[in-house]
């Protein structure tokens, strides 16, 4: 299996926009880094489900590779929902505030 990195949200650097950007590019640019985030998180719950029937069906043996790979689904998961919760919370926060 491949190690499952929070690269994503360590480098997140390059989700920032230059100063020479247009805000369509910026957009972009932030969209591409979500949908290729949101896609390491939905490839860690595939690898989970395949390992976990690989164990069910007898062909694999290692339980503890399979538990390892069922938590780090779990964390990027539940990592994933607290960044969405914070976003939401942001932007009602923003929207309750007076211009």
């Amino acid at each position: 299996m491949d190690k499952i990195s929070f690269g994503a949200l360590q480098n997140i650097n390059h989700a920032i926009p230059s100063s020479k950007s247009t805000p369509f590019e910026a957009q972009k640019s932030f969209q591409n880094y979500l949908e290729g985030a949101l896609e390491k998180v939905n490839q860690s719950q595939i690898d989970s489900n395949k390992a976990t029937q690989d164990l069910m069906n007898g062909n694999m043996d290692n339980l503890h590779q399979v538990m390892i790979t069922a938590e780090k689904a779990s964390v990027t998961l539940q990592t994933t929902l607290e960044i969405r919760n914070k976003v939401v919370e942001a932007y009602q926060e923003i929207m309750r505030m007076q211009i």
